[in-house]
């Protein structure tokens, strides 16, 4: 197993597992959901993101491809707060057959490290209300809750 930072050359399968995730968050609540149609506009997105100065996409490769990622990235708020430099995990996945073997450990390892080099002196992150696996995952790797992020639509779909 290999972590490394993604480039634009993985762009096709950062998109893959993009949209991997995303479907499977679905089925939780309707604001995971895109439109198969903006593929173009998606993929732009996730390129972008490559190129951020303070964001990294993180993966793991296996033979034949990627099995995982992970998006981090590092914010500076407000020095009157006690945490003020903030690491942020976001989209993260492993493929479905590759679970259970330390692949997301160690992403979030790697994440860690990185925005530790940053100087990120708390991370956060959102899981899923109805995503029990990753909460367990997450609080394994010491996160707590800590407040509950709530939406309320404003249109339908």
């Amino acid at each position: 197993m290999i972590i490394r930072e993604a480039t634009s050359q993985d762009l096709d399968e950062l998109y893959r597992l993009w949209c991997e995730l995303m479907e499977m968050h679905q089925a939780y609540h309707p604001v995971f959901g895109y439109y198969r149609a903006a593929k173009a506009e998606l993929r732009r997105l996730l390129r972008d993101r490559l190129y951020e100065a303070y964001t990294r996409i993180f993966v793991v490769e296996k033979p034949g491809g990627l099995a995982g990622l992970l998006v981090a990235t590092y914010q500076i708020g407000s020095r009157g707060m006690h945490f003020h430099r903030r690491g942020y995990i976001a989209e993260t996945i492993v493929e479905e057959a590759h679970r259970r073997q330390g692949m997301g450990r160690a992403l979030f390892n790697s994440a860690k490290a990185w925005l530790t080099v940053q100087g990120a002196d708390h991370l956060e992150l959102q899981v899923a209300v109805a995503n029990p696996a990753a909460q367990q995952f997450w609080a394994a790797q010491g996160f707590t809750v800590t407040t509950q992020h709530m939406i309320l639509p404003m249109i339908e779909l």
